[in-house]
């Protein structure tokens, strides 16, 4: 496999099958530097456009039998409604119905009628909205992350719920940091893998790191570049930054995304 070192860019070719499963730590034969090299994953293939196409086909279908359930149970409902309805009351041909022009001398006018408004039944209207209501909760969690990018404040609801949310397509994994002491002084070592899952080519942004004491204050933060701007479907770059002088206090170190929230965060201690 192909590494190249986070400082210098330098290029070497390293047997994967030496780096075992937790990786190893390798030194650059031109600067110095150390880092640590994890093993190629066995990332799942990018599908084809044959396959993409399908599963957006299948994810139409599936949409278009909802709203078919959904009209099916409205039409339902409305001929529950109408066959429960009293029937018009007939009219009456008796001989008391009709008007005596002759004991009164006048012509009497049309009598008033109250008329009864129908209700519709409850039970059909509730099913129908409860069922329209689910359908709608489905589609809003199938596309959360469509939904989290138009209403932010979604974001903590999914996540109390346990559903996994990713607005930029990128994961930050394998994040672990040190100290290094050497004659330039005393650093703060942090390296991390960022992964692509999108399926399209992802911009990578600035990665924000932050040094937290024992009770989570952030006692310092900064950010540093990725070593590439972007990132192919499924593709795994490595990150490194280092801070001189971290702060004696500190605890913990959180390494995400800048300006990208609780949605793609990593803690190390």
């Amino acid at each position: 496999m192909l590494i190249v070192c986070p400082s210098c860019a330098s290029r070497y070719e390293l047997d994967g099958a030496k780096l075992g499963t937790e990786g190893r730590k390798v030194r650059c034969a031109s600067c110095q530097t150390l880092w640590h090299v994890m093993p190629e994953p066995d990332l799942p293939e990018v599908p084809s456009a044959e396959e993409t196409q399908a599963l957006l086909n299948e994810e139409l279908q599936q949409a278009a039998a909802i709203e078919a359930q959904v009209s099916a149970v409205e039409a339902e409902a409305a001929l529950a409604a109408a066959a429960a309805a009293p029937p018009p009351p007939a009219p009456d041909t008796s001989d008391n119905a009709r008007p005596d022009r002759k004991r009164s001398g006048k012509a009497s006018g049309p009598k008033s009628r109250k008329v009864k408004t129908a209700r519709l039944p409850a039970a059909p209207v509730a099913g129908a909205v409860a069922l329209v209501g689910l359908a709608l909760l489905g589609l809003l969690v199938w596309q959360r992350d469509h939904a989290v990018r138009a209403a932010p404040q979604l974001a903590s609801t999914f996540e109390m719920l346990g559903l996994p949310i990713n607005v930029r397509g990128l994961k930050l994994s394998a994040v672990e940091s040190g100290l290094i002491d050497d004659a330039g002084g005393r650093f703060l070592v942090v390296e991390g893998d960022v992964t692509n899952i999108a399926r399209g080519n992802t911009p990578v942004p600035s990665i924000e790191v932050s040094v937290k004491d024992a009770a989570g204050q952030v006692l310092y933060s900064w950010k540093t570049d990725p070593p590439r701007p972007a990132l192919e479907p499924s593709e795994l770059m490595r990150f490194r930054a280092r801070l001189a002088a971290p702060p004696a206090a500190g605890q913990s170190v959180q390494v995400r995304f800048a300006d990208a929230g609780p949605v793609a965060a990593a803690n190390v201690r």
